[in-house]
């Protein structure tokens, strides 16, 4: 079994320094818990609502700089892994993006491919797959946010033998009904059982700039089923969501059905070709 933190905060772009002393306290309260695996909100170090390019500058961080240098410590002092989202300058080029670190430090980083809404405006899209790094407790994948409701993308973790999808996310909320579940969580139980992967998945809470967000973090199992998923009676405040979920070892949904056998790849082209 691994012990899952997602970490819910009320992240906000106006006090960026606060943000990151949040995460900190979150990721030791998680690791205090008994958490291997801790996932933080997308653009954690940043918040979300920009107006200027500036401040997207202002903000963001570098793959040398302290945020990850302290997030590397932290993941040796408790032996965990850690998947977050960040702004990142790399080479004067600012991009939406996830980490991976562990006890040995940066393990990887991913460009969010797929954008919503004004991100366009202050990051450059990715082009690389979905990072997927082994680890401990198994293959994990990570994206961000909207990457997740493109079904084809998801697919390349499943491909790829991923058995764990960690998502930093900010779900803005749309109007949708929230109960009796957000229709985000709803989408990642859905990525969770088509694929047979845990999905783990950090949203974040408290109005920025007149934006209200879902807070929909969820950890889901492999089956779909929701182990753990935010209280909406506090949806204001730091939530850590924690869950022991078994990791799947294939992708056997019954004694005669595998997803991977099971495809006929040879039928969707016109799918991934239109």
């Amino acid at each position: 079994m691994l012990k899952i933190a997602v970490c819910q905060l009320p992240l906000n772009i106006e006090t960026p320094d606060e943000n990151l002393r949040l995460a900190e306290s979150a990721i030791r309260q998680a690791a205090a818990s008994g958490a291997e695996l801790v996932v933080l909100p997308e653009l954690t170090n940043s918040g979300y609502v920009f107006r200027s390019l500036e401040e997207v500058k202002e903000r963001a961080t570098t793959l040398d700089g302290p945020v990850i240098a302290k997030w590397s410590e932290l993941a040796r002092e408790f032996g965990i892994t850690i998947v977050g989202g960040l702004a990142i300058n790399h080479d004067e080029t600012f991009f939406n993006t996830s980490v991976i670190i562990d006890e040995s430090g940066l393990r990887g980083w991913y460009k969010k491919v797929h954008f919503w809404n004004d991100e366009p405006d202050f990051f450059i899209p990715g082009s690389d797959e979905p990072l997927v790094i082994d680890t401990k407790f198994g293959r994990l994948a990570t994206m961000v946010c909207y990457d997740l409701e493109f079904t084809e993308w998801v697919r390349l973790p499943f491909l790829a033998d991923a058995v764990i999808l960690a998502l930093p996310t900010n779900w803005p909320y749309g109007g949708l009904p929230t109960e009796p579940t957000p229709m985000e969580s709803v989408r990642v139980q859905a990525a969770a059982s088509q694929n047979r992967m845990v999905v783990a998945a950090a949203d974040r809470v408290g109005q920025e700039r007149g934006v209200d967000w879902s807070s929909a973090s969820i950890i889901a199992d492999a089956d779909g089923v929701i182990r753990a998923i935010s209280d909406r009676t506090k949806l204001s405040e730091v939530q850590i969501l924690l869950a022991d979920v078994e990791v799947p070892t294939d992708r056997k949904i019954g004694p005669r059905n595998d997803l991977r056998t099971d495809r006929r790849p040879e039928l969707y082209g016109k799918v991934l070709n239109s």
